[in-house]
């Protein structure tokens, strides 16, 4: 009864957190003790369903099997085991929001464990493995898996209540802080759809008058009490909300906070108004906040660079002949040579030399690109107007590619002098530079999206500039070859957009 004065002493009346307080408070489970144990009885499952398949089938019908063929199912039993259960994470199963979700289990479960067997499967056949098993054995283990891993979830979803969630799945939390930062993260953790947290209250050290709760949580005290109130009622995580300007308190926050047992947090919301926090590592003994992350890195990295290595050798081998052709229809049609160079904006703004068909007569070519090309423009040949409608003149770039200086996929490079509207790009726009964080492309999002041709509006510029800062953030091999699959047909539907 001690317990439960206390918290009431703080929040008279509140339900919610008298239902949780009693002669010892209930510590909340770990969501990465309970998936991780879930994720244990899933391999287990697996495992078990290959050992019961295998005392089944040799066992009671009397299948002969020596110990080196019981020795090689086991060995197939745990590499199963492992890939399930990395796919299933992969999936997001053992999120504990998921794993309340019997339908969604369900069916999850039945698709990665066809993606298991049909995985395996493949390695033996590959492998010219398939002799060395029992048919029999396999089957039986297909089922029986698939059965156990089933009625694993429908135990699950029993055990998943709302009421034992509430009970063991829920951390407890106070909040430390005021003003809008307390305001903005009690919001932002009232709109989560988990219930995965219970907020106890507020307490704020300031002296001045001030509410008595905020956002429907109540304020029950000061710093002082909040150590009273931990070392009675059971709270698993404290959470600072202070700006970036509140130094001292969190120095003073701290000293206090280490006398009792709770994990401490400190709001990221309030730094982020300031500065995009992306992550946290450690630089030596350091902590250190992530706050720009440059794109294309790693693996990315080495994935963007096959992939322009590889398909840009392999469209130039392809399309060899076309612009072979195309050379010669402009040697024929004007005088001059067949190439054009423009100096462009490339990665990290460094002005690169683009290659192009040239399309216009030589007398009258823009070096610079401060001119916008217009509709009917008398500077184009004849030829060159067929290129530029269906983008031919930039074939060439294939090789600005293969030279590393280009991409196939990414925002379009341009003219170092090129304007939105009558300013230039940098100067009319806000975060135009941007873009230049990856290597520009022979083809873009905002190509295939209508933003192609004349930019004769700050409107036009800005959707381009928003299409191209999506893709740098969005990027993946699979939303190029998006792209690239989509890029022909878009250039046919848009062709009176370029001239």
């Amino acid at each position: 009864m001690a317990d439960t004065q206390v918290i009431r002493r703080f929040s008279p009346g509140m339900e919610s957190i008298s239902a949780y307080s009693g002669a010892r408070q209930r510590a909340s489970l770990s969501a990465d003790v309970v998936t991780g144990l879930i994720k244990a009885v899933d391999f287990c499952l697996v495992v078990a369903a290959a050992i019961s398949a295998f005392v089944f089938y040799f066992g009671v019908l009397g299948e002969n099997s020596s110990t080196g063929d019981a020795r090689r199912y086991g060995l197939t039993a745990l590499l199963a085991a492992t890939v399930f259960v990395a796919g299933f994470e992969r999936l997001g199963g053992y999120q504990i929001k998921r794993l309340a979700q019997l339908r969604w289990q369900v069916s999850r479960v039945a698709m990665m464990w066809g993606i298991t067997v049909s995985a395996l499967l493949f390695v033996s056949f590959v492998g010219k493995l398939s002799g060395d098993y029992s048919r029999g054995w396999a089957v039986g283990w297909m089922a029986i898996g698939l059965a156990t891993l089933m009625c694993g979830r429908g135990l699950l979803s029993l055990a998943m209540t709302p009421g034992v969630r509430r009970r063991f799945l829920t951390r407890k939390i106070a909040i430390i802080g005021s003003g809008e930062s307390c305001e903005e993260l009690i919001a932002e953790l009232q709109q989560s759809e988990h219930e995965s947290f219970l907020i106890h209250g507020i307490f704020d050290d300031r002296g001045a008058p001030r509410a008595s709760a905020v956002r429907g949580v109540r304020l029950l005290g000061n710093t002082d009490e909040l150590l009273d109130f931990i070392r009675h009622a059971h709270v698993d995580e404290v959470i600072l909300a202070f700006p970036p300007t509140a130094g001292q308190r969190l120095n003073m926050l701290f000293d206090k906070l280490t006398q009792v047992a709770v994990d401490v947090r400190l709001a990221a919301a309030p730094f982020a108004a300031e500065f995009p926090i992306r992550g946290i590592s450690h630089l030596g003994s350091s902590s250190l906040f992530h706050i720009i992350d440059r794109p294309l890195k790693n693996w990315n990295a080495v994935t963007k660079f096959i992939e322009d290595r590889v398909l840009g050798s392999l469209f130039i081998v392809i399309l060899a002949p076309l612009m072979a052709v195309i050379a010669l229809l402009i040697k024929l049609d004007s005088k001059g040579p067949v190439f054009f160079i423009q100096e462009r904006f490339g990665y990290n703004s460094k002005v690169i030399r683009v290659i192009k068909f040239r399309t216009m007569h030589v007398d009258r070519c823009d070096i610079s690109g401060a001119q916008r090309t217009i509709r009917n423009d008398p500077r184009v040949t004849r030829i060159g107007r067929i290129l530029r409608a269906l983008s031919l003149d930039e074939l060439p770039q294939l090789f600005n590619v293969l030279r590393g200086e280009m991409s196939l996929v990414g925002p379009r490079p341009h003219a170092i002098t090129m304007k939105a509207g009558d300013r230039l790009y940098h100067e009319a726009i806000d975060r135009y530079l941007n873009r230049h964080r990856v290597k520009p492309g022979m083809t873009g999002w905002a190509q295939i999206n209508g933003f192609r041709g004349e930019v004769d509006t700050i409107e036009k510029a800005r959707g381009r500039l928003a299409h191209d800062l999506h893709y740098i953030k969005s990027w993946s091999i699979w939303f190029d070859l998006k792209i690239l699959a989509l890029t022909l047909p878009k250039m046919l539907l848009t062709r009176d957009q370029a001239y």
